[in-house]
C-alpha cells in the first residue's frame, strides 16, 4: 500500500470519527469527562505517593547524615560502640 492510500484511510477514518463525535457529542463528552475526572483522580494518589517516597528519603538521609557527623566527632566511641 503505498502513501497515498494510507494517508487517505487515515483522513477518511478521521472523518469518520469526527462525524460520530459531532452526532453524538452529548454522550462523548459525557465519556470524556468521566475518563478525564479518573485520570485527574490517579494522578493525585501518585503525587502524594511521590511526596511520601520524598519524605522518607529526605528523613533516611538526615538521618544517615547525623550519624555520620557523630562518628566523625566521637571516633573512639564509635569504634566501641560497634565492637
Amino acid at each position: 500500500m503505498n502513501n497515498f492510500w494510507k494517508y487517505g484511510l487515515v483522513f477518511l477514518g478521521g472523518a469518520v470519527v469526527g462525524a460520530l463525535v459531532y452526532k453524538n457529542s452529548k454522550e462523548i463528552r459525557e465519556v470524556c469527562t468521566k475518563a478525564l475526572g479518573g485520570v485527574m483522580d490517579l494522578k493525585d494518589k501518585a503525587m502524594e505517593a511521590a511526596e511520601i517516597v520524598k519524605e522518607s528519603a529526605e528523613d533516611l538521609l538526615a538521618e544517615a547524615d547525623a550519624k555520620r557527623k557523630s562518628e566523625q566527632a566521637h571516633p573512639a566511641g564509635a569504634a566501641a560502640v560497634g565492637a
